[in-house]
């Protein structure tokens, strides 16, 4: 049984809260939303796989406004309805959904679309792009992509998923000393039964005995078997490639503005040949790759770090949960 997980957050959760105080003060200061008649964005994504840098291509034009992973719960930063009113799961990571959960959750992004609630706006009011009133909102979700058919049925908001190269993406995320988040899916007794099957035993000993590469490989796997599973009969849905976003950035860009009515084609471009806000976390000679229009160099970076050997094994770890490695990216 799935235990109930609404419960009442904790002393450590409550002085978190109140850090975010100041910040909250100035999102409320500075901040109107009155929504337009354009649907607003969910934009779902793995850390480490470009979701800054999407976000602040879509945010760069004018009106809309980026909330960053708003339903994030581990953060040292948390917003007072981030600490009180998301369900926490394990890890921070939303494997799946009870009645319950499903209705605050629910409650929660209304919330936010509605303008009632702010959470990670943008805080920097003295730049002169900053908009001060927004009529459309995107959510940047890195924590709940295995509920992502849950948001297409009862979210009234345009989807985009984003996905990158599972390799690079872990060993960006070993580089940074991150934390893996596998075992709160295998921990789930719902998500397990629905996207694993007989396939639980062996990412257990992926897990237990596999090499660090193949454990992040497989992380990667488990946060995105939901969204992959589902999206070939969600047409809908819009799926970038990180790589492809980066090869053809002007198809690419053309392509996201057109499926989400995005105008500010010249804003958009400018943030496009930009480091993103979090590119402080790459490798030096990626962020060099980006600032010199370098596409290649900026993606492949990582593959002198690996072997034949590394990749075939890390392949396998996606097809051990149903996932094709062609339905990810091109060149493996």
């Amino acid at each position: 049984m799935v235990p109930d997980r609404l419960t009442r957050p904790d002393s450590n959760y409550v002085q978190l809260a109140a850090k975010a105080l100041v910040r909250e003060a100035i999102w409320w200061a500075t901040c109107r939303h009155r929504q337009g008649a354009q649907r607003n964005i969910c934009l779902f994504a793995t850390r480490r796989g470009g979701s800054t840098w999407a976000m602040e291509i879509i945010a760069a034009n004018r009106g809309l406004r980026a909330l960053n992973q708003p339903l994030e719960t581990l953060s040292r930063n948390l917003t007072y309805a981030q600490a009180f009113e998301i369900p926490r799961f394990p890890q921070g990571q939303i494997t799946s959904l009870g009645e319950p959960e499903a209705v605050a959750l629910g409650h929660y992004v209304a919330r936010m679309f509605s303008g009632e609630l702010v959470v990670n706006a943008p805080i920097r009011f003295w730049q002169s792009d900053f908009d001060r009133v927004s009529d459309r909102i995107v959510l940047k979700i890195t924590d709940a992509k295995a509920v992502i058919g849950w948001f297409d049925e009862n979210v009234d908001a345009d989807i985009l998923y984003l996905t990158r190269h599972p390799v690079a993406q872990s060993l960006s995320c070993i580089r940074n000393g991150w934390t893996l988040t596998s075992r709160s899916y295998l921990a789930d007794p719902r998500f397990c039964a629905t996207y694993l099957g007989a396939a639980e035993g062996r990412c257990h000993e992926v897990v237990a005995h596999g090499s660090v590469l193949e454990q992040w490989v497989l992380n990667w796997a488990l946060e995105n078997v939901a969204p992959l599973s589902l999206l070939p009969d969600r047409p809908q849905w819009l799926h970038l490639r990180y790589e492809d976003a980066v090869l053809h950035a002007e198809r690419e860009l053309l392509r996201l503005a057109q499926r989400l009515g995005l105008r500010d084609m010249e804003r958009m471009e400018q943030v496009l040949r930009r480091p993103s806000g979090s590119s402080r976390r790459s490798l030096g000679g990626t962020r060099a790759a980006i600032k010199k229009g370098d596409r290649s160099g900026a993606l492949d970076g990582w593959r002198h770090k690996v072997t034949a050997e590394d990749l075939q094994r890390t392949a396998s770890v996606l097809e051990l949960v149903g996932i094709d490695p062609k339905a990810v990216v091109e060149k493996w």
